[in-house]
């Protein structure tokens, strides 16, 4: 369903966020893929943790002239970002703060049975709580060298219904606690997955 040459294969910006969404598309309709999908095994959790965000970001953030190679493996950036010369633009960093044993325990659980732990919450309480761990995130980072890299910041919560507007307000509050960090990077965003929006945190 999806190997290590599909990912890294250069694509535009749109090109990225196609292969994407088709490729979402076909594994929902698999089950075993889509299995594979929601424990994040193997190929499948670089996919969802880092391949999906960046074919947001990068549509967001690049002109469709631009070729964006993504690179797995420990080299300290996730994808390559050129111009139509080949002349490298800048490389792009992801993280996505989360708390790894909670989210295994839940996905299991959706494998299991089809939906995870029931969770009593008022709206914009559970983006607040991921506070702590996305600062704890933000401060390791800060102490690593990305000064020729982006560092894109990944949140990704559930809402609620017509509560955009508070959601964007703890947004606000997260973006603030952010710049206060001394980041050693070129650039830093914060990309707010259940809204598509991008935000630059830089300084």
């Amino acid at each position: 369903m999806i190997s290590k040459h599909d990912i890294e294969t250069p694509r535009s910006p749109r090109g990225l966020r196609q292969f994407v969404t088709r490729r979402i598309k076909k594994i929902r309709g698999i089950r075993e893929a889509r299995h594979k999908a929601i424990l994040k095994k193997g190929i499948y959790k670089v996919f969802s943790d880092e391949i999906i965000p960046l074919s947001i970001f990068c549509l967001k953030n690049y002109p469709n002239t631009y070729w964006v190679k993504p690179v797995i493996g420990n080299q300290g950036y996730d994808a390559i970002i050129e111009d139509n010369k080949g002349r490298v633009i800048e490389y792009v960093e992801l993280t996505i703060p989360h708390d790894g044993a909670t989210d295994a325990d839940d996905s299991r659980l959706v494998v299991k049975r089809t939906y995870g732990k029931t969770d009593v919450y008022k709206p914009g309480e559970n983006l607040t709580r991921m506070f702590s761990t996305i600062i704890k995130t933000c401060n390791k980072k800060s102490l690593k060298d990305y000064s020729d890299c982006s560092l894109v910041v990944i949140v990704n919560f559930i809402t609620v219904s017509n509560q955009e507007k508070l959601y964007l307000t703890h947004i606000d509050d997260l973006i603030n606690k952010i710049k206060t960090i001394p980041f050693k990077a070129n650039k830093v965003y914060l990309l707010v997955m259940p809204y598509r929006k991008l935000f630059s945190v830089s300084e």
